[in-house]
């Protein structure tokens, strides 16, 4: 008949002390790292709350300067803000990307920690079972006849009740530590995503570094620092650019398509996402302190169109303040259905750098004066996913974003040669009634 050892049984105590004790020093050891990163992380944190009050202050300043009338003394000023204002930003961004790193190595840490711990519970588990099992085959019955007193045979039976506790109070433990391991998995998952997309992020904004500081050097080197040069080029070139978009608007005058109003989504829906961060509904006008990415026009009949800014037509979009370098992002999911420059058949008289996106509602959405375009023609991008980033190429008095929209079945991509400019540009062309308001439905 198998024997059960008193000895044995009455070791699991010591056994449990020395597993919480090496336990115990081994959190400790994990603490002090932990404390260290999340010192690290907060230090991080502080440095981006700095920067980002510089970056307010950038924008305050480039505001101001935007509400004054255009002179190359004040052009180039703006242009120096917005360099500095992008050279803060790339601060900012590289900050960010250090702070998930140390995230990431915050939450490596914690899972080596999670893992090391399950090793240890698997180990006492193996030992608890191990000793559960001997016990329980020997009934109650045998033990109390093999005991010569009471006392022995209840102690054997406490233990063994003990035994039994710790063996369930363990396997809890232990599918919490797998749940908490799943948990922080994930979230180095998603960090690593966020550094990665950070990175793309700087690099992006080190580029418009370059294109602005470029445009400096333009701006000096064509006037030579000649302010009547300089208002001379200004007018040149509002001038061509009234030329090319009566071209474009007698070519969409021409085409004639019928609406189904029904196949569109319903005004004031909300399935349009902003395709900036930090918006405002608001007139930059109406606040001449205003910081977000304000309105500077809305569509249809404005006041530039009043004065004679598109030849009696209203204007077909909306456009909202955005800083070179500014992220853009797709208002809905969709398809890119093309991406172009007009700056390459006729500079500075159209959209620039433009975006044109098909979604799946019978809407399209359009982006231009872009600085940077981050997607390609054909490609699947999500609602909320970076796509660009704000500039000022093509026409624009100031950096801004040009949205537009237009109901899928009007507007395809042409390319056209203009008279004004005699070369080909390849933008988008839409039926007179297929502009619609974004506002209308964001």
């Amino acid at each position: 008949m198998h024997r059960v050892s008193i000895k044995k049984i009455y070791f699991l105590p010591l056994a449990g002390i020395i597993m919480l004790v090496v336990f115990f020093v081994a959190q400790e050891v994990y603490a002090g790292v932990l404390d260290d990163l999340k010192k690290s992380i907060e230090e991080k944190n502080a440095e981006i709350r700095k920067l980002e009050e510089d970056a307010q202050k950038y924008r305050l300043e480039l505001s101001n300067k935007q509400q004054i009338g255009k002179t190359l003394k004040q052009e180039l000023s703006r242009i120096q803000i917005n360099i500095k204002k992008l050279q803060n930003d790339i601060g900012i961004t590289q900050q960010q990307v250090k702070r998930a790193e140390l995230q990431i190595t915050e939450l490596s840490y914690e899972i080596s920690e999670r893992e090391q711990s399950i090793k240890r519970i698997k180990k006492g588990l193996g030992s608890l079972l191990t000793l559960f099992y001997e016990t329980e085959r020997n009934s109650n019955i045998e033990l109390f006849l093999r005991k010569p007193t009471f006392s022995e045979f209840f102690q054997i039976l406490n233990t063994n009740a003990s035994i039994e506790k710790k063996f369930l109070s363990t396997l809890t433990d232990l599918h919490i530590l797998h749940t908490e391991l799943e948990g922080r998995k994930n979230a180095e998952a998603i960090k690593r995503d966020e550094s990665a997309d950070l990175r793309n992020l700087l690099k992006q904004r080190q580029q418009a570094l370059v294109v602005q500081k470029n445009e400096q050097n333009q701006v000096l080197t064509i006037t030579q620092q000649q302010e009547k040069l300089y208002q001379q080029l200004l007018v040149e070139q509002d001038k061509k650019r009234q030329q090319l978009d009566q071209e474009i608007r007698d070519i969409e005058g021409k085409i004639r398509i019928t609406i189904d109003q029904s196949s569109l989504p319903q005004r004031g829906s909300g399935v349009l996402d902003w395709p900036l961060p930090d918006v405002s509904k608001q007139s930059c006008f109406s606040n001449l302190i205003a910081v977000k990415n304000c309105i500077t026009q809305f569509f249809g009949y404005t006041s530039f169109a009043a004065a004679g800014g598109y030849n009696g037509k209203g204007h077909n979009g909306v456009d909202f303040r955005a800083d070179v370098g500014t992220p853009v992002f797709a208002a809905d999911a969709g398809t890119i259905e093309a991406t172009g420059d007009t700056d390459v058949g006729c500079r500075g008289a159209s959209y620039g750098k433009w975006i044109l996106i098909r979604h799946n509602n019978n809407l399209s959405t359009m982006y231009a004066h872009l600085s940077q375009v981050n997607i390609s023609s054909g490609e699947q991008v999500s609602r909320g996913s970076r796509i660009a980033l704000s500039g000022k190429s093509g026409y624009a008095t100031g950096p801004h974003l040009h949205f537009g929209l237009f109901a899928t079945v009007g507007v395809s991509i042409q390319s056209i040669r203009s008279r004004v400019c005699g070369r080909m540009m390849t933008l988008p062309i839409a039926a007179t009634n297929a502009y619609l308001n974004p506002l209308d439905y964001l």
